[in-house]
C-alpha cells in the first residue's frame, strides 16, 4: 500500500499511529500481527553502547525475545557490512555506518507489516542496491508493506494500491494507475492547488492549469486547459502568475493569479454541473494601461482521441511522429464558431469521453482551431483564438471578459450533438442549409458546403480602422416565423449592426444587413462579401461573364475590371458538376455596386464583393437605422454551359430538320442534325474608335421572351452604351426570321455596323444573284478587316448570298444557305468573306461602312432572314 500527499506530518504520523508510538484522538486502527519498520532510523539507539548492543536493544523495543534477536544478529551484521565495528561505540560510527545499522535492523525484525516512511534505502551507492532488494524480498515472502513516499517510479515498483492524502483526508484510494495521475496533478503549494469532484468526473486547479480526469484517466496531459496571450510584444501563460484558490463549494472554485510582469490579475472560475459539464470564466484585471494584442485558450488532449467535428466540418486525427517539430492546424475556422469536439472512434461507453468544448461568450471575439502539438507534448489541442483585444488599452483597475465556454464530457455523439446546437442558428430550404455563425453565414446544399473560409461576412471602416462582422459580439435570436435577427456589437464603438435572413422558399434566402448608429459617425466604406467554393469556375452577370482561372495568385483578380450596378451575379460549376449553383440577386437601391474577384492562394475562393458606395457628402451617419445591404441567395438558378465551356443563356428552336439555337449572342445553325455554321455563327460586330465589339463576346445576354417557335433576346454591351434586342423565329421548316433593333443610352459615332453568319469551311463555292465563285484558301496575316471575296451594294431587292451544295468524304451533303434582307439602302452592302486562317469560316454578312453618328434612341440594326435550300 502506497500512501502520498502534500509535504506535512500528516503521513508519518499515520505511520506512527499504525506502529503504535501514538494514539489516536479518535477512531480505531485494527492490526493483525506485528507492524514495524523505517520510520525514524536509529530512533532509540544510545550512543555510548556498541553497535551489538544496540542491536539487541532495538530489537527489544520491536518486541523480541533474546533467543529471536540471537537467531538475527548475524544476519543483521552482515547485511550492514559494519565488520569489527559492530563492536564499536555508535557515538564513534560516521552518518553513513549509523543508518546502515539502523536500516538493516528495521528489514529483519520478521514484521507482519513493515512501515516505510520515504526511505527505501541509504547509504553508498552499493549498499543502497542492497536495500533495494531486501525491501522487493521481504515482500515476495508476503509482508504486508505501507509506504510513505514522494517517489513515483518506486512507489509503481513497489504497490498496486495507492491512498491519495490531502490536509488529513482521503482524497482517492484506489489502484496505482488512477491515483497517481491525480496526486501529479496535484502536486503544487497548498494555496495553489483544489479539486472538484462530481462522480467519474475530477478537475484539478494546478497554478493556472486544469486537469481533467474521467474514470480516474487524465484525459487533459502535458499543460491541460491554460491560457494565454500577448501583450508588449511578447507571450505570457496562465501558469505564469502566483495563484491564490479559494473552494466555493464541493463543484466550484475560484482562483485569482497574479502577473507581476505586467502587474495585472486572472481570476478563473470554474464550476461542474450536474451534466458533467466544466464551466470555465476568465475575466483580466488591470493596473496599469496596457493592450492586449491576442489570446487563445487551449485544451490540451490525449493522442487516444482519433476524430474531430464541428457542427459544419469533420476529420481524423493523423498520428504525430518524431518528425513533428511544431504544431499543426487540421482546421481554423476563420469565423466564430460556437463549438469544436473530439472523440475516438468506438469510445461510446468506454473509459475516453466525448468531449466538446463551446465558447459562450466574452468582450471580443473567439475563432475555433484544431490542431496536433508537436512530438514532445505529444497532444491533440482544441483552442480558441481570441482577438480584438485591442480595443481594450486598459486603464487602471479596469476588467473585462477575456473567455467564457464550457467543456462537456460524456457518452454522446460530437457530430450530432454539435448540429442540435447550431439549430437556433439555421435556416433550412428543400435541400438546403444557411448557418449562421456568430457574424458569419455558411451555405450548405445536401451537406456540401457552397462557400468557403470566412463565408459571407460584412466590414466597415469607421475611427480609422476596419471593423469585421466576425469580429463583433453577438445575441442571436430565431423568431418563430424562421426569421434569424443577429445583432453585434464592437467594443467603444457606438453602433449595432443587425442581421435579418430568412428562408423564402425553395432553396432561396433573403439577407438584409442594417446598421443602426447611436452617435454621429463616418462610414465612407462598407462591404458584404461572399467567399465561394473553389469548384466554381464560371461567374455570370448582366454586365459581364467569363471563367475563373484555374489557378490561384498572391493576390486577387478583378475577374470584370467593372462594377455591377445591380441584378442577378451566378457561379457555376463545370458541366455535369456535383455542387450547385450559387445565385446572389441585389438592388442598386441602398447605393450597392458588386465586383467579381478570384480570390488570393491563402483563401482560395471565389468571391463576390458588394459595397455600398456613398457620396463623400453623406458618410456621414447620424443617430436611427439605415439599409445598408439587401440581398437574396438562391440555389435554383442553373444557367447552361456551352461548348467551350462559358456560362450563357441558350434556348433552342426546332422544326423539321431545321435547328436553330440561340448561344449567348450568336446562333447556331443546324441541317439534319450537322452544324452549318462554326464558332462565331450568326453574330452582330460594331467597330468603334478602331476596336471590334461583336454580340458573343462583347454583350451579356438575357432571354426575356420563350415561345415554342419564337424567342427574343436582349444583350447589353460591356463597354458601349447601347443594348441589342432580337428577336428570332422559325418560319416552315426552311427559315429563320430574324430582326434586330439596338438602343442608344447616349450619342455614339461607329465606324462599321455588321450582321454576320460565319459557315463551316466545307462550303468551296458561293453565288449572288448575279455571279458565283470558288473560295480562295485562307490567309494567316491579314488584319481584322478579313478578305472581302466579292461585294453587291444594290439599292433595293432581294440580294441573297449563298453557298452552293458539295459532297464531302463523308459522303454527306450540306445544303445551300442564303442570306436575305427585305430593308437595304445604299449605305448597306452584301459581302461574301473569307475569315483569316484562325477562324477558317466562310462569312455573310450585311455590313454599314463610315462614319454613323447615332444619336440616343432606338434603330433599326437589321431585318431579314436566313433561308436553307436542302
Amino acid at each position: 500500500l502506497g500512501i502520498i500527499g502534500e509535504n506535512g506530518a500528516g503521513k508519518t504520523t499515520l505511520l506512527k499511529i499504525i506502529a503504535g508510538i501514538l494514539q489516536p484522538d479518535r477512531g480505531e486502527i485494527i492490526i493483525k500481527g506485528r507492524a514495524a519498520g523505517l520510520l525514524e532510523l536509529g530512533a532509540g539507539f544510545q550512543p555510548e553502547l556498541t553497535g551489538r548492543d544496540n542491536i539487541y536493544l532495538s530489537g527489544s523495543m520491536f518486541g523480541l525475545s533474546k533467543h529471536e534477536i540471537d537467531a538475527l544478529y548475524e544476519d543483521i551484521v552482515n547485511f550492514s557490512s559494519l565488520g569489527r565495528f559492530i563492536n564499536a561505540q555508535v557515538k564513534c560510527y560516521s552518518q553513513g555506518m549509523f543508518v546502515r545499522l539502523a536500516f538493516s535492523i528495521a528489514v529483519h525484525m520478521n514484521t507482519d507489516i513493515l512501515l516505510i516512511d520515504d526511505t527505501l534505502a541509504v547509504g553508498d551507492e552499493f549498499f543502497q542496491r542492497k536495500c533495494i532488494k531486501r525491501i522487493f524480498q521481504i515482500k515476495e515472502q508476503g509482508v504486508t508493506i505501507i509506504f510513505v513516499t514522494h517517489d513515483m517510479n518506486m512507489l509503481r515498483r513497489l504497490c498496486k494500491r495507492v491512498i491519495f492524502l490531502k490536509e488529513g483526508r482521503i482524497v482517492r484510494d484506489g489502484s496505482i494507475e488512477k491515483v497517481v495521475p491525480l496526486y501529479t496533478q496535484m502536486v503544487g503549494a497548498k494555496k495553489e492547488v483544489e479539486a472538484l469532484k462530481q462522480s467519474f468526473l475530477t478537475v484539478v486547479f494546478n497554478s493556472g492549469k486544469i486537469f481533467v480526469n474521467w474514470h480516474d484517466k487524465l484525459i487533459s496531459p502535458s499543460s491541460g486547459i491554460y491560457a494565454n496571450f500577448r501583450a508588449l510584444d511578447k507571450w505570457y501563460n496562465s501558469f505564469q502568475a502566483d495563484w491564490e484558490v479559494n473552494k466555493i463549494s464541493d463543484n466550484s472554485l475560484v482562483a485569482k493569479g497574479r502577473l507581476y510582469q505586467l502587474d495585472l490579475i486572472q481570476t478563473w472560475k470554474l464550476e461542474l454541473t450536474d451534466r458533467y459539464e466544466i464551466r470555465i470564466d476568465i475575466e483580466i484585471e488591470s493596473f496599469s494601461s496596457l493592450n492586449i494584442h491576442e489570446g487563445y485558450v487551449n485544451v490540451m488532449l490525449t493522442p487516444e482521441y482519433t476524430h474531430w467535428c464541428t457542427a459544419l466540418e469533420n476529420g481524423v486525427f493523423h498520428p504525430i511522429v518524431e518528425t513533428d517539430k511544431s504544431w499543426t492546424s487540421l482546421f481554423e475556422s476563420g469565423r466564430v464558431k460556437e463549438a469544436v469536439g473530439v472523440e475516438k472512434a468506438g469510445s461510446l461507453k468506454s473509459d475516453i469521453p466525448s468531449l466538446v468544448f463551446q465558447h459562450i461568450d466574452s468582450s471580443s471575439s473567439c475563432y475555433s482551431q484544431i490542431l496536433n502539438s508537436d512530438y514532445f507534448s505529444n497532444c491533440r489541442v482544441l483552442r480558441y483564438r481570441i482577438s480584438g483585444l485591442q480595443n481594450f488599452s486598459m486603464n487602471h483597475g479596469e476588467s473585462f471578459s477575456y473567455f467564457s465556454g464550457k467543456i462537456i464530457l460524456g457518452d454522446f455523439s460530437v457530430k450530432r450533438y454539435l448540429e442540435n446546437l447550431q439549430d437556433d442558428f439555421t435556416l433550412r430550404g428543400e435541400q438546403s442549409k444557411l448557418l449562421f455563425n456568430y457574424g458569419n453565414c455558411a451555405v450548405l446544399f445536401n451537406g456540401k458546403f457552397l462557400t468557403k473560409a470566412s463565408h459571407i461576412f460584412t466590414a466597415f471602416y469607421a475611427d480609422s480602422r476596419w471593423y469585421f462582422s466576425k469580429a463583433a459580439s453577438w445575441k442571436v435570436n430565431k423568431e418563430k416565423d424562421g426569421t434569424i435577427t443577429a445583432e453585434g456589437k464592437w467594443h467603444n464603438l457606438a453602433l449595432t449592426q443587425i442581421w435579418k435572413i430568412k428562408s423564402i422558399g425553395g432553396n432561396s434566402f433573403s439577407l438584409k444587413v442594417y446598421i443602426n448608429v447611436e452617435d454621429d459617425i463616418d462610414i465612407p466604406q462598407q462591404y458584404l462579401r461572399f467567399e465561394c467554393s473553389q469548384e466554381y469556375e464560371y461567374y455570370y452577370t448582366h454586365y459581364g461573364k467569363g471563367k475563373f482561372p484555374e489557378g490561384f495568385m498572391s493576390y486577387e483578380r478583378d475577374m470584370l475590371q467593372r462594377c455591377i450596378p445591380d441584378g442577378e451575379i451566378v457561379f457555376q460549376g463545370k458541366v455535369n458538376s456535383s455542387i450547385l449553383p450559387f445565385s446572389v440577386t441585389f438592388s442598386e437601391d441602398s447605393g450597392n455596386f458588386a465586383k467579381v474577384f478570384n480570390s488570393d492562394v491563402y483563401i482560395q475562393a471565389r468571391v463576390l464583393k458588394i459595397e455600398r458606395v456613398e457620396a463623400e457628402d453623406n458618410i456621414r451617419f447620424l443617430p436611427g437605422e439605415y439599409l445598408c445591404f439587401d440581398a437574396v441567395i438562391s440555389l435554383d438558378k442553373q444557367r447552361a454551359i456551352n461548348n467551350e465551356g462559358e456560362v450563357c443563356p441558350v434556348r433552342m428552336l426546332h422544326k423539321g430538320r431545321l435547328k436553330f439555337v440561340f448561344d449567348d449572342g450568336r446562333g447556331r445553325i443546324y441541317w439534319d442534325g450537322y452544324e452549318l455554321t462554326k464558332k462565331l455563327s450568326l453574330y452582330t460586330s460594331l467597330r468603334v474608335l478602331g476596336k471590334w465589339h461583336d454580340s458573343y463576346s462583347g454583350a451579356v445576354w438575357d432571354i426575356i421572351r420563350d415561345d415554342e417557335d419564337a424567342i427574343e433576346c436582349v444583350g447589353k454591351w460591356l463597354y458601349l452604351p447601347l443594348t441589342q434586342k432580337w428577336k428570332i423565329k422559325v418560319e416552315k421548316d426552311n427559315a429563320i426570321i430574324l430582326e434586330i433593333v439596338i438602343s442608344l443610352e447616349q450619342n455614339i459615332e461607329l465606324d462599321r455596323m455588321q450582321t454576320n453568319i460565319m459557315l463551316t469551311e466545307r462550303y468551296k463555292e458561293w453565288f449572288t444573284g448575279n455571279t458565283h465563285g470558288f473560295f480562295p484558301p485562307f490567309k494567316g496575316s491579314i488584319n481584322d478587316d478579313w478578305e472581302i471575296i466579292t461585294s453587291d451594294n444594290k439599292a433595293a431587292g432581294d440580294i441573297s448570298f449563298v453557298g452552293v451544295l458539295r459532297r464531302d468524304a463523308g459522303n454527306r451533303f450540306i445544303p445551300a444557305l442564303r442570306l436575305l434582307s427585305g430593308q437595304i439602302g445604299s449605305e448597306c452592302r452584301f459581302n461574301i468573306v473569307n475569315s483569316d486562317i484562325y477562324y477558317r469560316g466562310r462569312l455573310l454578312q450585311c455590313l454599314r461602312k463610315g462614319k454613323i453618328n447615332l444619336s440616343e434612341g432606338k434603330y433599326q440594326y437589321f431585318k431579314g432572314k436566313v433561308v436553307i435550300e436542302g
